[in-house]
């Protein structure tokens, strides 16, 4: 059944476990669909087409497809607050999504050229924002703020599970392009089957306000705040997740503990200590924010621990320095993704445009894939690619400003 206004997420009436689990596949399901390629199958494929340029064709290939991400993630979750259909307005936008994205495997896999391989990133995050705009706006939709907490916290398993898919199974177990990618894809699809097959969306009136693009809700003081916060914290990230192979590969210290023929096992076990600690800290994190009614300090915490972890990559190249590196950086991201993603859901202006106004705070995910590989590229020709040492130490200068400056926000405690 559809559920009637007076059921939406802005009432009292919680939502099912099977709704809960749902969301949480599809989510898993859109990070399962970046997580692998971004992180571990573009490197290799830029390795492959230019195997002397890679760091830079692979920062190319980022930046591009930054720019892209951030134009689609806002439009298509305009257009889907603007949507009224039998299906809901978000689901459509989400099965689209998807089928661009499953293209945009196929184009990457088949690049042979230098321009193909960015043209495919380009398809790739239309794609990949076509489905996540609207996925994240599924929140507010659905969740009263007393669930929230929870919600977040299952939510954020989705980065870890996708991370421990990417070290296990695409990294290990699965050898060759054709297999990873074509395993990847139909992961995908099996974890979003659910929320497109069942989930009923709100029944919005007939009169109710189409969406129009705007930027109103930069005019909040605590939105700018959040914003500016997940923006510092996520060019961290995208630092780590963006160079972490070719840390692995260029480090000396590593080829001579384990080998160059043991590159692809050490980074698939720096995934698996990133992806433990990050669920731990998630889940924790999350239901623990619900019972104190805080999320702050969480956030404060989670950019130490982020930052942390970040340095030791660059002090303790020596295993299993890396090991350990990983782990603290995992447990600040997962407990930053769960705490942040509630945190956030409390403060929009308006519920009634979620769509857009999560996809215009989502740029500050979509700006670091644009910021870091711009960073990587002048850090890399400064030290003329020695090492990543001085790229770990920045991501995490901007870790411990995103996680200090939350504390200015004053609509969430």
């Amino acid at each position: 059944m559809f559920l009637s206004p007076d059921e939406r997420a802005d009432g009292a009436r919680p939502v099912s476990r099977a709704t809960l689990a749902s969301l949480t596949l599809a989510q898993t399901a859109a990070f399962v669909a970046f997580v692998p390629l971004l992180n571990f199958l573009l490197p290799l494929k830029a390795g492959e087409v230019d195997p002397v340029g890679k760091v830079v064709l692979l920062s190319q290939a980022a930046l591009w497809g930054g720019l892209a991400c951030g134009i689609a993630n806002i439009v298509f979750g305009s257009l889907s607050d603007a949507t009224r259909s039998r299906f809901g307005r978000r689901r459509p936008w989400i099965a689209i999504g998807l089928v661009l994205t499953l293209l945009a495997y196929g184009v990457i896999y088949g690049a042979g050229t230098r321009l193909a391989l960015i043209l495919g990133v380009v398809l790739f995050q239309i794609g990949l924002n076509a489905m996540f705009g609207p996925l994240v706006a599924l929140l507010p939709d659905l969740v009263p703020d007393r669930q929230k907490g929870l919600a977040s916290a299952l939510i954020g398993t989705a980065q870890p599970t996708a991370t421990l898919f990417t070290s296990v199974v695409v990294a290990i177990l699965l050898s060759g392009s054709d297999w990873r990618f074509a395993v990847t894809g139909a992961t995908v699809c099996l974890l979003m089957a659910p929320l497109l097959l069942s989930v009923r969306e709100p029944v919005l009136p007939p009169a109710a306000p189409r969406t129009h693009f705007s930027l109103d809700a930069l005019r909040t003081a605590d939105f700018r705040i959040a914003f500016a916060s997940r923006l510092m914290v996520q060019i961290a990230v995208a630092m780590n997740a963006l160079y972490l192979l070719y840390y692995v590969q260029q480090s000396r210290t590593l080829a001579q503990q384990f080998g160059a023929a043991a590159v692809d096992t050490v980074f698939g076990w720096l995934l698996a200590a990133w992806t433990v600690t990050s669920m731990l800290a998630g889940i924790g994190g999350g239901i623990w924010s619900d019972r104190i009614g805080r999320r702050k300090i969480f956030v404060i915490v989670s950019g130490a621990l982020l930052a942390s972890g970040l340095l030791a990559m660059a002090a303790f190249p020596a295993w299993p320095g890396p090991l350990i590196s990983q782990a603290l950086f995992g447990a600040g991201l997962g407990l930053y993704s769960t705490v942040d993603i509630a945190l956030v859901a409390q403060i929009l202006p308006r519920p009634e445009h979620a769509g857009r106004d999560l996809g215009l705070i989502n740029i500050a995910n979509v700006l670091p894939q644009i910021i870091a590989p711009a960073l990587g590229i002048l850090i890399f020709q400064a030290n003329s690619g020695q090492n990543f040492a001085p790229t770990y130490v920045v991501a995490a200068a901007f870790a411990v400003a995103g996680g200090t400056v939350i504390t200015l926000v004053r609509g969430v405690r």
